[in-house]
């Protein structure tokens, strides 16, 4: 047998050996404790690691999750007063901004649904805001900003042509005007094109004689300005 063989094959006796070694050792300890401690003791270790993974996720539904809803207001007044409603969840007050300035609070007493009047629009655009907010103070959360114009003025209407008390020629008569802008106008209960400039081109087949043109312009706020003239068409003989 050659030295090479020889110390292999102590080498592997001596990791027989030490293997027989551990295996009588894991069953003394065993007999020595019990086989029961042994799986108290994993259990012992499992319970612990799911109670904490139980203490982590009860932490996590501590999170709040209040919500806050803001009907969407009319696009345009001529009131400096409008009316703001939109509803809540797990919100105790609703306070409301006007241009990021707070102007009035509503307690909700476990309501969800909620209304205010607020006042003080300033004329042209408005910014308009509710905030939810929790008893304690903790939480709040803010809802969708929206913008309300205020228009007071009733618009203006202008017809350039043609001219009140006018006699006309021809039967087909072309009307040239101007009015606001974001404004719809009616001639004798008709609708107008109306351009972004607020100007507008149209045309009306006169009777012979007589013909009495009505006007009237109404912007995005409701605010309406009528006019009327009088315009004679004569047949060219």
């Amino acid at each position: 047998m050659s030295r090479l063989y020889k110390h292999r094959y102590k080498q592997s006796n001596k990791k027989i050996l030490l293997l027989v070694l551990l295996v009588i050792c894991m069953i003394g300890v065993i007999l020595f404790v019990g086989f029961d401690s042994l799986i108290n003791s994993a259990l012992f270790f499992t319970n612990i690691s799911k109670g904490k993974t139980i203490q982590d996720t009860s932490s996590s539904e501590d999170d709040f999750y209040g919500s806050i809803f803001l009907d969407t207001p009319i696009i345009a007044t001529n009131s400096a007063t409008i009316v703001v409603s939109g509803r809540v969840s797990s919100f105790d007050t609703v306070a409301y901004f006007l241009n990021n300035v707070k102007t009035d609070v509503t307690k909700l007493d476990g309501e969800t649904n909620f209304n205010e009047k607020i006042d003080n629009l300033k004329v042209g655009e408005n910014s308009l805001y509710a905030v939810g907010q929790t008893k304690n103070g903790k939480n709040s959360k803010k809802s969708e900003v929206f913008t309300v114009i205020y228009k007071r003025d009733a618009p203006v209407l202008e017809i350039e042509t043609p001219h009140d008390g006018d006699t006309v020629k021809k039967q087909d008569l072309q009307i040239v005007g101007k009015t606001d802008n974001n404004t719809t106008v009616h001639l004798n209960n008709s609708p107008v094109v109306v351009d972004l400039q607020g100007e507008f081109v149209t045309s009306i087949r006169l009777k012979e004689g007589s013909n009495t043109l009505e006007f009237s312009a109404v912007d995005i706020a409701g605010n309406s300005t009528n006019s009327s003239i009088t315009v004679t068409y004569e047949r060219d003989e």
